[in-house]
């Protein structure tokens, strides 16, 4: 198995505390990339956060707004990696292929959110990229929208982006 690293998409505080928008079990899913994280760094793997930034003021995530930090119970530690990325691709005009490949990644293990916005381009972007990656089933998720409910859109990527574009493992199962 080639090295991994755990890469954390967008769990930033405008993802949790935006009046009158509740992410699909979004307590739960916040438990279990903190679960995840914490496997990772017992495990000695790196953990890197993609930090989802906005340049028009006004807008949900412009840097240094509390929209825009990472949200407290998962923030990152020394030695840890983040990236800020301007699009739903985390490697469009970021670096992050860069720093991954600096952190000897081969393998990418991926939680976070928005499950059909960046976390379903990032991991498509990876696989186009060059590496090998996994969706933890059970840690990423969404927003009800007018057409779908949030746990009906985190079963369809699942379904849609495993086998095709990663591996997808559940939580309990990851092995870093």
């Amino acid at each position: 198995m080639s090295a991994s690293v755990l890469v954390v998409v967008d769990v930033q505080n405008v993802m949790f505390e935006t009046p009158g928008e509740f992410p699909f079990e979004g307590e739960r899913v916040l438990e279990t990339i903190a679960a995840l994280i914490a496997s990772a760094r017992e495990a000695d793997v790196p953990v890197h956060y993609v930090q989802h930034t906005t340049r028009e003021e006004g807008s949900c995530c412009v840097a240094g707004t509390r929209n825009w930090e990472i949200h407290s119970s998962i923030a990152p530690k020394p030695g840890d990696t983040v990236s800020r990325k301007y699009s739903y691709d985390a490697f469009w005009d970021t670096g992050l292929e860069e720093t991954l490949r600096g952190l000897g990644a081969g393998r990418l293990v991926f939680c976070g959110l928005q499950t059909e916005f960046c976390v379903d381009t990032t991991v498509r972007s990876a696989l186009a990229h060059g590496f090998e990656s996994v969706l933890v089933g059970d840690a990423h998720t969404t927003f009800d929208t007018e057409v779908l409910r949030g746990e009906q859109i985190v079963a369809h990527h699942n379904m849609t982006l495993g086998g095709r574009f990663c591996e997808i493992v559940m939580a309990g199962d990851v092995e870093f």
